[in-house]
């Protein structure tokens, strides 16, 4: 195995060349202070004679360039891919990093988080540059965008007001990088219900959802038509653009999806609940294809065409989605759902060009529907 060569007196020169323009930055100062220290602890202990290496210390470089201009991190897999290295020297070159790139106080100014199977490099709060406020500003409004189908309820009012106070706390320079943030970012809402006459209702469910109040609700639902129960609210869902409430129904003594616009009264009662500590909302809806339960079945259905196969594998449809490329060209998606009434509306919007394999009830629903929407457009209007 070569021997790995040192990091001369060249290759600090060239590190603090390419961090020249971010020398505003502390993680710049530092980062070229460390390569600089760690060039004179290597000539110390090897040869002079030995050749200058650029490689790591542009490598290091633009790991700290990558970071200045990414607030939220960057990913191992993206770095082994932009430098070119493996997984081994990116380690190496953390681990260096945790201890000469530190703050006045000896903090590390890069920190490795995880974000579900993937590590993230990035910058940790001493080293952020001042852009990275304004980024997290933006990714803020961003979120709260989802919540524009609220307009002219309490709760888009609550939104507002929340959003109003972040950005007046914002500095001034902060503030001017923000202009037409309403318009650069934006969430187009489709086929949302109507909430502005539920304010009564969405304030009782709010109360109980913080305080755990047992509420009594009148609920004109499909499931509970015209009956008044108990109910210890648990969890506020949005699903579609419309909302869910989801609790434990005192009289069918199991946990139960209400809609809102079907709560016909909602009050708070003064008795508490205790809040289950095993509850999961991911518990109640993963594994249901919408939020509609059920047996859980396993499915498969065909996608004809090329096209078909990349819209649908680029979007995570299901925890359990599996997608089989045939020697034909279509593609076989399968997955183990819990209940199959709204996967049939999903494939009926779908067309030609999807057809159910299994399980045959399912094939036989969505034929029966398909054979009445034709025969209705057979007729003439």
């Amino acid at each position: 195995m070569p021997h790995r060569k040192p990091w001369g007196r060249t290759s600090c020169k060239l590190a603090h060349h390419l961090a020249a323009p971010l020398l505003d930055s502390p993680l710049a100062v530092c980062a070229t202070a460390a390569v600089m220290r760690r060039a004179a602890l290597k000539r110390r202990m090897r040869p002079r004679s030995r050749p200058a290496t650029y490689r790591t210390a542009t490598r290091l470089a633009r790991i700290v360039h990558g970071l200045l201009s990414r607030p939220h991190g960057w990913s191992f897999a993206a770095i082994q891919d932009e430098l070119a290295i493996s997984e081994r020297t990116l380690l190496r070159y953390l681990a260096a990093c945790r201890t000469e790139l530190v703050d006045a106080e000896g903090r590390p100014l890069l920190e490795v988080v995880r974000r579900g199977d993937r590590r993230v490099v990035r910058l940790a709060d001493a080293a952020r540059a001042a852009d990275s406020t304004s980024y997290q500003a933006l990714s803020f409004y961003f979120a709260l965008s989802v919540f524009q189908f609220l307009d002219g309820t309490i709760l888009k009012d609550g939104v507002e007001d929340l959003w109003r106070q972040f950005y007046r706390a914002l500095p001034p320079g902060q503030q001017s990088r923000l202009a037409h943030f309403d318009r650069k970012f934006y969430s187009v809402p489709w086929a949302v219900k109507d909430y502005r006459a539920y304010d009564e209702t969405l304030d009782a469910i709010l109360r109980c959802l913080v305080a755990q109040h047992t509420m009594r609700i009148d609920y004109g639902g499909l499931w509970l038509e015209g009956h008044v129960h108990e109910f210890d609210p648990y969890t506020l869902a949005m699903y579609r653009g419309g909302l869910y409430l989801i609790g434990r129904s005192h009289h069918y003594r199991r946990i139960v999806w209400l809609a809102v616009e079907r709560i016909r009264k909602a009050e708070r009662l003064p008795a508490h609940f205790d809040y289950p500590p095993r509850y999961s909302p991911a518990k109640y809806t993963e594994g249901t294809f919408g939020i509609v339960d059920g047996p859980e079945t396993r499915v498969a259905i065909l996608l004809r065409t090329k096209e078909a196969a990349d819209l649908l594998s680029s979007r995570r449809l299901h925890p359990t989605q599996r997608f089989t490329r045939r020697p034909d060209g279509s593609t076989v998606l399968t997955m183990t759902v819990r209940g199959t009434e709204e996967l049939k509306n999903w494939i009926l919007s779908l067309g030609p060009y999807v057809e159910v394999l299994e399980p045959e009830s399912l094939r036989r629903a969505v034929a029966e529907t398909v054979a009445e929407t034709a025969a209705l457009y057979r007729r003439g209007a």
